[in-house]
């Protein structure tokens, strides 16, 4: 390795629900932060509206055959790996850019489970309600199909919560989406094309970039090491920070901390 991207506190890789919320927490509590994500920014207007679109917006790689099929920055990544299958969407914004944005309360009979640290038992209300709120979730006004079914599923699995649980974290009345609401097209598992879903690039990571955080799309993380001169530097200066996050031979940011969010990743660690 012969050259440094940044240098950070803390370095976030993957901005989905996971990585957006940690790089959010981190940036609002003064940490030097950089997050790292493989995909790029999708406007409304990118997503695929139509089979065609759907199609070219994925990529296939195989390990078993030894393939990949379409762009790297797809929409959509599909991995096949063994026995198993992993589909995973790459963008800012992560799996919330394709998932329709569902949010229900946690049954009662979840909470009570002693598995759960007790410390938990204290803040979890304020928390749901936190993250219902910086979702922007909102009850469903009009009768849509996939909202009966998701209405249906809830019955069942939510038993003990309250009536109507089912929320979700999209506009539909031109607020803050800022694309004129949901206009109950059932795009949502492909990316709005009206602007009208709260992915969290419009909060958690809006927020993060306010509060400081930078933001690095196209990079993927090859793998991060552990900088071999970090005890003898003493954790002073760039190359002094513990770890390395590389993106290829020569392209790195280091960072004393790093969190992993949502993504595959070869580590070697001593």
């Amino acid at each position: 390795m012969t050259g440094g991207g940044g240098d950070y506190d803390a370095v976030v890789v993957g901005s989905g629900y996971g990585g957006s919320i940690a790089a959010c927490r981190l940036a609002a509590a003064g940490v030097d932060v950089c997050l790292i994500e493989r995909g790029r920014r999708w406007a409304a207007g990118d997503f695929p509206t139509n089979v065609v679109g759907l199609l070219s917006a994925v990529r296939v790689e195989s390990r078993n055959w030894r393939i990949a099929l379409g762009k790297k920055d797809a929409l959509f990544q599909i991995h096949e790996q063994g026995d198993s299958l992993a589909v995973v969407a790459c963008g800012l914004g992560g799996g919330s850019l394709i998932n329709a944005g569902v949010i229900a309360p946690t049954p009662a009979r979840v909470k009570k489970d002693p598995r759960w640290p007790s410390e938990w038992n204290k803040d979890w209300d304020a928390c749901e309600a936190s993250a219902t709120s910086a979702l922007s979730a909102q009850s469903i006004p009009t009768e849509f199909y996939n909202a009966r079914i998701m209405r249906e599923l809830a019955r069942e699995a939510l038993e003990d919560c309250v009536e109507s649980p089912v929320k979700l974290s999209i506009d539909f009345g031109g607020g803050r989406g800022g694309g004129g609401g949901c206009l109950g097209c059932g795009n949502c598992l492909s990316g709005c094309p009206y602007d009208a879903k709260n992915s969290t690039d419009k909060n958690y990571l809006a927020s993060a970039i306010e509060n400081g955080c930078k933001v690095r799309t196209g990079c993927r993380a090859q793998y991060v090491v552990q900088n071999p001169d970090f005890d003898r530097l003493g954790g002073r200066g760039m190359r002094g920070r513990r770890w390395w996050i590389c993106f290829d031979d020569l392209d790195y940011v280091c960072a004393d901390f790093v969190v992993l969010s949502g993504i595959k990743l070869i580590l070697f660690l001593d």
